[in-house]
C-alpha cells in the first residue's frame, strides 16, 4: 500500500470520503434512454444517464456489487459508482459475467481478504502519529482518518472503497500516473507434456509496469510486454471521464454534490447563466498556463463543452484555485481545498 498516496487522498478528498449519497433509485431505471447533451443540461436529478435496473439486479445476484445493500433505498459512494462504470465498460467490450467475476475477485474480493481497508486506515494513522512534525496537509489527513475510525458507518464504507481498483483510480487522479486495467489470458505449461493451461487474468499496469507480489510477499514491478499478450485495456482516465465529463449542472448532480462549497456555488451561478468566464490557475507542479473558459456564447446560451471540461477539472481537483467573472462584473472565487476558508 502506498501510504503517501492514501494520506493525500484523505487530505484532499475529504468531501468525497464523507459522501455516500447516490441512491440506487436515482441511478437505475427499467428502460434507460439515451439523452442528448441539451436534455442532460436541462435535467434536475442526481444522475440523468441511468443504468438498467435488470442489469444491476443480475450483477448483484452474481456477487459483482457486494457494496450494494439489499434494500430499495440503498446508497453508494462515488468510488462504488466508478466500479459500476468499469463493469459497463467490460460488458461493452464483450466480456462475460464469468470474466467480470474474475475482475471482482482480483480487485475487490482480494482487498477484502487482505483486509486492505481496515489495515491501511490503522497503519496510516500509526505512521502519521509517529511523524514528529506534520505538515498542514498531513495534519488534515490524520484528523480525517481518526474521524473515520471513530465512525462505524464511515469505517465500513471506506473498508469497501479502499480496494485495488479504486487505489489505481486514485493514483491516476493524484499523481497523474498512467494507470490501465488489463485483462488477458495467461498461458502456462500444463502438468502433462504438451498441455497448455489458460487462465484469465486481470492486472493493474502503472506507467507500463505490472505490479505483482513477489518473494516474501513483497510488491514487485516489472515491465509489461504488450506484444506478448492479447489484451483488453481500460484506462483509469476513461473511468474518470465517464464519471465527471458531463453537462448536468443541477444542484442534485452527484458529481457536483461531492465538490467543495465554493465549487457548488459556482455551478449554481452557471446554471442561472450569470457566469461569463471562468479563469483557472494551474497547480504548482503543472506546466500549463492560466486557462480561461467562456460559459456563455454570443446568444447567451450555455457553452456545453466548456461545462464538461470544467466539471472534469474541478471533480478531479486538477487546479490551484479559480475565479468566475459574472455578468454583473462581480467575481466569485472558488478552490478545491476543503480546508480553505471559502469551503
Amino acid at each position: 500500500m502506498n501510504y503517501k498516496l492514501l494520506g493525500k487522498y484523505f487530505s484532499q478528498f475529504r468531501s468525497v470520503i464523507h459522501m455516500n449519497q447516490l441512491k440506487l433509485s436515482e441511478l437505475a431505471t427499467r428502460d434507460p434512454k439515451k439523452l442528448t447533451d441539451q436534455q442532460i443540461l436541462e435535467a434536475d436529478e442526481a444522475c440523468p444517464i441511468k443504468f438498467e435496473t435488470e442489469t444491476i439486479r443480475f450483477w448483484r445476484l452474481k456477487g459483482l456489487l457486494p457494496f450494494f445493500e439489499d434494500k430499495k433505498h440503498a446508497r453508494i459512494s462515488l468510488a462504488q459508482f466508478m466500479w459500476l462504470k468499469f463493469l459497463v465498460e467490460l460488458r461493452k467490450l464483450g466480456l462475460s459475467t464469468t470474466e467480470m467475476q474474475v475482475a471482482h475477485d482480483r480487485f475487490i474480493r482480494k482487498a477484502y481478504d487482505d483486509r486492505l481497508g481496515y489495515n491501511s486506515l490503522f497503519e496510516l494513522e500509526r505512521q502519521l502519529k509517529a511523524t514528529h512534525v506534520l505538515t498542514v496537509q498531513e495534519q488534515y489527513a490524520l484528523t480525517t482518518v481518526q474521524q473515520v475510525i471513530k465512525d462505524n458507518f464511515l469505517m465500513q464504507s471506506l473498508n469497501r472503497d479502499i480496494n485495488y481498483f479504486n487505489m489505481g483510480i486514485t493514483e491516476h487522479v493524484i499523481y497523474g500516473a498512467n494507470v490501465v486495467f488489463a485483462y488477458y489470458i495467461e498461458r502456462t505449461t500444463g502438468s502433462k507434456a504438451g498441455d497448455i493451461d489458460e487462465k484469465p487474468v486481470f492486472s493493474v499496469i502503472k506507467n507500463g509496469k505490472l505490479e505483482q507480489t513477489g518473494a516474501e510477499g513483497k510488491a514487485e514491478k516489472k515491465d509489461f510486454d504488450f506484444t506478448q499478450h492479447s489484451c483488453v485495456l481500460i484506462p483509469a482516465s476513461q473511468i474518470i471521464k465517464e464519471t465527471f465529463y458531463d453537462c448536468n449542472i443541477s444542484e442534485k448532480a452527484f458529481n457536483i454534490q461531492i465538490m467543495e462549497k465554493s465549487e457548488r456555488v459556482l455551478f449554481k451561478l452557471i446554471k442561472e447563466k450569470r457566469v461569463q468566464e471562468i479563469i483557472l490557475n494551474p497547480l504548482p507542479e503543472n506546466a500549463f498556463e492560466i486557462e480561461r473558459y467562456a460559459m456563455l456564447d454570443d446568444y447567451g446560451n450555455l457553452n456545453i463543452e466548456n461545462i464538461k471540461k470544467i466539471k472534469l477539472i474541478l471533480g478531479t481537483k486538477q487546479y490551484q484555485d479559480g475565479e468566475a467573472v459574472l455578468k454583473s462584473n462581480v467575481k466569485h472565487n472558488f478552490n478545491p481545498d476543503p480546508n480553505r476558508d471559502l469551503n
